[in-house]
């Protein structure tokens, strides 16, 4: 149980006028891929990652364990910032700037939720820094914490506003119709602050 205060207030300071930088471009988050995103972008990524040497299995177009561990791998080998996601500099890299980035087709349940926003960092984390997910998934983009009496651990989301997930978390602030979603950074949490989005079941 992870999820606190900590989050909560700092997603308070933002609505309290706390300002803040945007470094990345507007639909960056939107394009990026990372664990638990699924269609032909991730499976033209798993070609080119098995074409240079990163073997992340067949190329069967589901982003988990072995993309993740190939695309950290190369991103490493090429002097990019390990994080685990497929954004602009790592497509570049790989030569795949015009790769199709289609949205998943959602027909599944759609429930109306309370989200905010954490990160891998030690307030977010506190006292469980540097520990993985509820079920043992790296701390990354695409990570979400929820109630399980609400939704089941490794249920796969789509989020408004944020994309494809796994429910891999949980924490004791997060019951009932709330969702605490993984960010690649402590900014991008704040930026995110404290929205009702639509949650569609996959």
């Amino acid at each position: 149980m992870r999820r606190g205060f900590v989050v909560i207030f700092c997603a308070l300071l933002l609505f309290a006028g706390l300002s803040v930088i945007d470094t990345e471009p507007a639909n960056a988050a939107e394009s990026s891929l990372y664990w638990g995103s699924r269609g032909e972008a991730v499976v033209q990524v798993q070609q080119a990652l098995n074409a240079r040497g990163y073997w992340c299995g067949n190329a069967d177009g589901i982003f988990g364990a072995k993309t993740y561990a190939a695309v950290i791998k190369f991103q490493r080998d090429a002097g990019i910032k390990t994080t685990g996601t497929v954004g602009p500099l790592t497509r570049q890299a790989l030569n795949l700037s015009n790769m199709v980035n289609k949205t998943p087709s959602r027909g599944g349940n759609t429930l109306t939720m309370v989200a905010t926003g954490y990160c891998s960092c030690a307030k977010c984390n506190y006292p469980y820094g540097g520990h993985p997910s509820y079920l043992g998934y790296p701390l990354e983009r695409g990570i979400i914490a929820v109630d399980p009496k609400v939704i089941p651990m490794g249920t796969k989301l789509w989020v408004e506003g944020y994309g494809e997930g796994i429910a891999a978390d949980q924490g004791n602030a997060i019951k009932g119709n709330r969702l605490d979603l993984c960010f690649s950074s402590h900014q991008e949490a704040l930026d995110w602050g404290i929205r009702t989005v639509q949650v569609t079941i996959l």
